[in-house]
């Protein structure tokens, strides 16, 4: 099953819990490269799609009108001075 219909169905569930979500709060993306950054991201939220940074819950979507895929939507975040 593919991360953004993962994310979709647990947002579904009568049980949603938003503390069962990955917390990136303490995550650091001082990293050199798009990909050391993205891994580390992927690596905390576990799903890019769903995720908590403290006690807000995080649902990425978007209208994919550009073309743009959440790769490239990444990509772009990343490279920026955060």
């Amino acid at each position: 099953m593919d991360l953004k219909r993962q994310a979709e169905q647990q947002l579904q569930r009568a049980d949603f819990n938003k503390y069962e979500l990955h917390d990136i709060t303490g995550i650091s993306l001082h990293k050199d490269g798009h990909q050391a950054k993205a891994r580390a991201f992927l690596r905390a939220a576990g799903n890019p799609y769903l995720f908590r940074v403290g006690d807000i819950g995080v649902h990425v979507a978007f209208s994919g009108e550009t073309g743009d895929t959440l790769q490239d939507r990444m990509c772009r975040l990343l490279s920026k001075s955060i």
